[in-house]
């Protein structure tokens, strides 16, 4: 196809966006489109399609929500709706997006995702034993740790990329300490 001299050719709607974006295609210009033209009447749209696409996409691109996950898994605390809680991020995910477009600058992928990755780890925190979490990991709460906290410790947990960092990051927010015996697994 041959490009004439100060011709673009025409972008795609947003509509079209959240079509290729479902499909698993044009993620980034979605993304850029949503930074572009976030108060278009559209927008949401994209949002919203971005949001399913980020969320579904943490169990294979995000190492931080894979860690957590599989902490939570190993603590024996397993009796969480992992689903119900993934499709109630995406909401959420939706109106950062939206909200981001408003910034100046533009959202590279890396953090659409890593964000996505924390609203999934908020929504799963209050289905989570975490005084086993917590046993397993080798830590003991100072004093009763409030959901808010927990909430805001497990999306902050989703920078790490192993069991200790985990274990570190929750120690880090929480009131907690290292149970006698256990070392600092430095």
């Amino acid at each position: 196809m041959t490009r004439i001299a100060g011709h673009r050719p025409p972008r795609k709607s947003a509509r079209e966006l959240a079509r290729a974006v479902e499909s698993g295609r044009s993620v980034g210009e979605a993304l850029r489109h949503l930074d572009n033209y976030g108060s278009s009447p559209e927008a949401p749209v994209l949002a919203d399609a971005l949001a399913r696409f980020l969320v579904a996409r943490c169990e294979s691109h995000h190492a931080g929500w894979r860690v957590v996950r599989q902490v939570v898994v190993d603590s024996a605390a397993d009796a969480t709706p992992w689903e119900k809680c993934a499709r109630r991020a995406i909401p959420l995910v939706a109106a950062d997006l939206l909200s981001l477009s408003g910034a100046e600058g533009r959202t590279p992928l890396h953090r659409a995702q890593h964000l996505a990755a924390q609203r999934r780890a908020e929504e799963i925190a209050p289905h989570v034993d975490q005084a086993r979490v917590l046993k397993d990991l080798g830590l003991e709460p100072a004093a009763d740790v409030d959901e808010d906290s927990w909430r805001a410790a497990i999306a902050g947990a989703v920078k790490a990329r192993s069991r200790e960092q985990v274990a570190r990051a929750l120690e880090d927010s929480l009131e907690v300490s290292r149970t006698a015996g256990d070392p600092d697994p430095e």
